[in-house]
């Protein structure tokens, strides 16, 4: 095996060393100019090379890593590792050239142990994927149709179940490839992302400590970790179903509840890979016939059905809910399944501050949000019965909504 570092920082390079067994032929390289040589030299024949973009002070993105990929092999693995001093209009030039051509990318921000454990974890990958659906549990959410409010309540109820799960673990990702907005939502302004872990997931080398580092944390909720969607949304159409598998296989493992946000259209492998492998299938409706009569039937009738699923393998929340019986009856006899939660809507604008300010709806203790946090506990409730875990309840929890009673059309 041979492996070039380059890195302009002597700790981080003796850092590096100490994770590579001793057999393993390495070059190091601390500027450009002993880059441009050790490539000259050995450039086809590497394994691996690690690339901090601070080596290249006086070149544009485009530019030096056009040179690394066009100076390697095509099985060499490259492996950049962006800098924190970098401004936010390369860093995303960056993080597009690397799902463009197949590189790997190491967040800015680590420790150089951390960095150093993450080439290890590159070098000598640890993680068996052999089954999909062994591990954590998968819950997908989509709406019936483009903007029904499957991401507030993905994101409600990830954060609900994370703060009633102290000793589990779990990932809240955005798999809305077409309009990613998780990101957006919560204000999330870091390098990290799907796209640090793309091209692994497209190779199927995903490494567990790689996706935790990829993934955000939220205030005050450790146990929840965030993985944003790629920008890059021309590429919808280009991850494929072994890409996503890979992933869930690698996420499955590495948390004990999976909360993917996935888009309405079933066009694209996250929603179809998602919706497939889910251990509960999610379909977020309004009380609107656009909603769940023509958009639902359109696309169970065209797709769903064909992959062996049935109505009844869906279950349905009704967002912005307005109590109105008939309504709820008319919605499942038209889409063919049950409503296992109904959402009010929020008043005084809470749910437009909530996407404009990046402040987590569940997360407003005002009076004004009462009900409807007590409605995504009761989703939340229903899931974790489902999936076998209990609750730990918190002081201002309902008892009534912590044990998952509702009263779905208001006549019960």
């Amino acid at each position: 095996m041979k492996i070039t570092f380059a890195f302009s920082k002597p700790n981080l390079a003796e850092a590096a060393g100490k994770v590579i067994n001793k057999e393993v032929e390495t070059t190091f390289a601390f500027n450009e100019e002993e880059l441009t040589r050790a490539l000259n030299k050995s450039g086809r024949e590497l394994d691996f090379i690690f690339a901090h973009e601070e080596i290249f002070n006086t070149r544009y993105p485009w530019e030096w890593i056009s040179y690394i990929k066009t100076s390697v092999g095509i099985k060499t693995k490259i492996v950049i590792l962006l800098s924190e001093s970098t401004d936010s209009w390369y860093r995303e030039i960056i993080k597009r050239l690397s799902v463009d051509l197949e590189i790997s990318l190491i967040p800015s921000g680590l420790t150089i142990d951390e960095i150093a454990e993450e080439i290890g974890n590159r070098v000598y990958p640890k993680t068996k994927t052999s089954d999909e659906n062994e591990g954590g549990r998968l819950a997908a959410v989509m709406s019936a149709s483009p903007k029904d409010g499957a991401t507030t309540i993905a994101i409600s109820t990830a954060i609900c179940a994370a703060m009633r799960m102290p000793d589990k673990t779990v990932l809240l990702v955005d798999f809305n490839l077409k309009s990613p907005e998780v990101r957006d939502q919560l204000n999330i302004q870091s390098d990290r992302g799907y796209q640090l872990i793309q091209s692994d997931c497209d190779s199927g080398t995903l490494e567990q400590s790689a996706l935790l580092k990829a993934c955000e944390k939220l205030k005050d909720v450790p146990n929840l970790h965030i993985l944003t969607g790629n920008q890059r949304r021309e590429w919808a159409e280009k991850i494929t179903i072994d890409e996503i598998g890979h992933f869930l296989a690698v996420a499955r493992k590495t948390f004990d509840l999976i909360i993917a946000d996935v888009h309405t259209f079933p066009d694209q492998a996250a929603t179809l890979k998602c919706m497939k492998n889910a251990d509960e299938r999610i379909v977020v409706v309004q009380p609107i016939v656009t909603s769940y009569q023509s958009s639902w039937n359109d696309w169970f009738n065209s797709v769903w059905q064909h992959y062996g699923m049935k109505e009844t393998d869906f279950h349905l929340v009704l967002n912005r809910d307005n109590k109105g019986a008939l309504e709820g009856f008319s919605i499942e006899k038209a889409m063919g399944t049950k409503i296992v939660a109904r959402v009010r809507n929020v008043d005084k604008g809470a749910g437009i501050k909530a996407i404009n300010y990046g402040q987590p709806l569940y997360l407003n203790e005002g009076v004004e949000t009462n009900e409807f946090r007590d409605n995504i506990l009761q989703l939340t409730s229903w899931i974790a019965e489902r999936i076998g875990v209990e609750l730990v309840p918190l002081q201002k929890d309902s008892k009534a909504a912590l044990k998952g009673k509702r009263k779905l059309f208001g006549i019960i």
